[in-house]
């Protein structure tokens, strides 16, 4: 599960000039212009709004496992002064009404803006620094989703209190995207899966002059076994791993426009020191499903690839088997969706899957790595509900059952 690609998040900082000289800060400078700036009559009110906020992409909602709605995405914070500014509230609006449908306090904060500075304070942005907040917001049900979000930032500059409202953004209608299993069989586990784990929704990357989180949805797919192990003997050996070389399914119709293979696996205990990007999927598939979604199929074991570029595919399909190839720690499938042909420099969509039986996921992150580093089974909880799922998105370490 630590092996999602390229899993370290990269370096963005963005340095805006501000005016203003002597011993005032540019805030300040940009402050008193503006202060004393006169408004025409009629015309709208101007706001000093010294953090900017902006969302790229209308956010696609999804229903999952657990009966809710889940809107996931980025909101881009830029502190456009020369001061240190401290973040200490964000509240999601309704922009209809102007309600609260969910807050972050300066905990939530603390733990969902990242900086890509190894000095950043938690929660806060130096002099002309950007941070992005990775934001999860539920709702109880279709008919619960606004129209369109607003976000509230409390924050202060100094002693200065400032409180912002901004990066209004349209809710995209929930994802109608309705796949088959990628695998078959019993006791699938969904590693760094939606919608809080951050080692694949926070694995934003600068690609190509821009950001793209392409593993927003993505999961790691392992298996295990009647004792709840996801490996039995050496844990340095690929065959030791219940998951490894079982056959993956093409999840719909589409037409292949990446396959490759000849990787060899990276073994298992730790992911490579250093791999180059075109090699990071590993031997993998990527296939064009239409309407402007593609599937990668990642880490796959070597020689098992039997598709080839340009081939048409249909649902259900073998297309491979299961390995450790690429930037991957452990045996496992890397699964997502994206909007572009590009694994990597596309941004993740979500999905549904047609059908699977869950009773238990695992109790936390941590202790399934633990678990792992061990030897020992995953400790596990009762999910809501146990029982069939039809068309929603596996959560977050669910174990599950794909039919056979």
């Amino acid at each position: 599960m630590k092996s999602a690609t390229w899993l370290c998040t990269l370096a963005v900082l963005v340095l805006v000039a501000c005016g203003g000289g002597g011993s005032s800060s540019p805030f300040s400078s940009l402050l008193g212009a503006l202060v004393n700036a006169q408004t025409p009559s009629g015309a709208p009110a101007v706001q000093v709004t010294p953090v900017t906020i902006r969302i790229a992409d209308a956010p696609v909602p999804v229903k999952g496992s657990d009966g809710l709605f889940h809107v996931v995405y980025e909101l881009e914070l830029t502190n456009f002064t020369g001061d240190h500014v401290a973040i200490q509230g964000l509240d999601v609006l309704d922009a209809s009404n102007g309600s609260v449908v969910a807050t972050l306090a300066p905990v939530d904060i603390a733990q969902r803006l990242v900086v890509r500075d190894k000095a950043a304070v938690k929660g806060s942005l130096g002099p002309s620094q950007v941070g992005l907040v990775y934001m999860h917001v539920s709702f109880n049900g279709q008919v619960a989703l606004p129209a369109t979000l607003a976000h509230r930032v409390s924050a202060s500059i100094g002693p200065t209190p400032i409180v912002e409202t901004a990066g209004r953004v349209p809710l995209a209608a929930p994802t109608a995207l309705v796949l088959g299993a990628p695998l078959r069989g019993a006791r699938y586990i969904a590693g760094d899966g939606c919608c809080d784990s951050v080692r694949h929704v926070q694995a934003t990357l600068p690609l190509n002059g821009q950001l793209f989180t392409a593993q927003r949805f993505a999961i790691d797919w392992e298996q295990l076994d009647e004792q709840g192990r996801i490996y039995v003997g050496d844990p340095k050996l690929p065959a030791s791993y219940i998951i490894y070389g079982k056959p993956i399914y093409a999840v719909a119709d589409g037409r292949v426009v990446a396959a490759v293979d000849g990787l060899p696996d990276t073994p298992p205990g730790a992911l490579p020191p250093s791999i180059p990007v075109e090699q990071a999927d590993g031997n993998h598939v990527m296939l064009d499903l239409g309407g402007g979604s593609f599937a990668l199929f990642a880490h796959m074991k070597p020689g098992s690839v039997l598709v080839r570029a340009g081939e048409s595919v249909r649902a259900g399909q073998l297309i491979g088997q299961v390995g450790t190839s690429g930037n991957s720690s452990e045996p496992h499938l890397h699964f997502h969706i994206v909007d572009g042909p590009s694994p990597l420099a596309s941004n993740g969509l979500p999905y549904l899957l047609q059908g699977f039986s869950a009773a238990q996921r695992g109790v936390s992150t941590a202790a399934f790595d633990q678990a792992i580093l061990a030897g020992q089974p995953i400790p596990v909880e009762a999910v809501p509900q146990p029982g069939a799922r039809q068309n929603v998105l596996p959560l977050d370490l669910w174990i599950v059952d794909f039919p056979s």
